[in-house]
């Protein structure tokens, strides 16, 4: 039987700083734990063009044993529907996709403290912001992300159709 793969899409502003350090630490958590069913893939609500991560987000990663490369993406209609979770990081973000996405897609798009954490609010961005700021927000996310494949673990989750 050959399964489809759930597609999980973190969602942040520019795609420099939390949506793809949260890419980067779900993969490898979902590679250490040997579940290969789930691909993860992070865009930005702004178009930026193509530039590298943010340097202090990669130098955190880093810190924590995380690779975090590649260059930001924009969010499209069509990258955002092969998702089946999109997982933002504040409410303007679900704004932002609400206006590209059909209603009937709303559904998708949950925040990551709701669905990782189960507590309200937004996730901070450290752009800009000290080191230590950069810090707090990697280990939250870190801390999230790890919580999120634990629940995959117990309870897969499965793409609709």
């Amino acid at each position: 039987m050959n399964m489809m793969n759930y597609k999980i899409c973190f969602v942040c502003t520019g795609n420099a700083c939390r949506s793809p350090f949260a890419e980067c630490v779900t993969k490898k958590l979902l590679a250490d734990a040997g579940i290969e069913d789930i691909e993860v893939f992070s865009l930005g609500t702004l178009d930026w063009g193509e530039n590298p991560r943010d340097a202090a987000m990669v130098d955190v990663a880093k810190e924590l044993g995380y690779e975090l490369s590649g260059t930001t993406m924009v969010m499209t209609r069509e990258k955002l529907m092969t998702a089946d979770a999109i997982i933002v990081f504040d409410e303007r973000h679900r704004d932002a996709i609400t206006r590209v996405l059909d209603y009937s897609h709303w559904n998708r798009i949950v925040l990551f403290n709701k669905i990782a954490l189960d507590e309200d609010g937004n996730v901070e961005d450290p752009h800009y912001k000290t080191a230590a700021v950069y810090r707090r927000v990697a280990k939250h996310i870190e801390n999230g992300c790890k919580r999120l494949v634990e629940q995959w673990k117990l309870q897969p989750p499965e793409p609709e159709g």
